[in-house]
């Protein structure tokens, strides 16, 4: 494993606190990524960068996330959003109400809860595709 490509979530990731390490991996077919737990290979998420789907994504970010992340500036943290992937395509949901926050360089990650209620737990990703186009 290379441990350059391990990102520390300190807390977990709600309902997996027990899990802290996670590696990314891109999916060369589409714009989805796939984080998955090096302490237990069966925990995987499907992920995405919420601006490949709805391009206006604006989420109130308490800066207590930022700090726990060791802060910085705005560029220096990317956010990804869990995609809940289901057997019929429209009922495939995407939480856009708690991005995973990433600080890039330091290798770090927490999951914020908006602190707003513009955006859902379960959005269809499939509405948001057909707004996008």
């Amino acid at each position: 494993m290379n441990e350059e490509k391990i990102i520390t979530f300190k807390e977990g990731i709600p309902g997996f606190e027990h899990l802290k390490q996670f590696v990314l991996t891109e999916d060369n077919e589409s714009d989805f990524c796939f984080l998955q737990s090096t302490e237990d290979r069966r925990i995987t998420f499907t992920v995405i960068e919420p601006y490949k789907v709805k391009e206006d994504y604006t989420p109130a970010i308490n800066e207590g996330y930022f700090e726990k992340l060791g802060g910085g500036e705005t560029e220096e943290f990317t956010l990804y959003n869990i995609v809940t992937i289901r057997e019929k395509l429209e009922d495939t949901t995407i939480n856009l109400n708690a991005p995973l926050l990433i600080h890039v360089e330091r290798r770090l990650g927490v999951q914020a809860i908006t602190e707003d209620n513009r955006y859902k737990i379960r959005q269809s990703l499939v509405e948001l595709i057909k707004e996008r186009n």
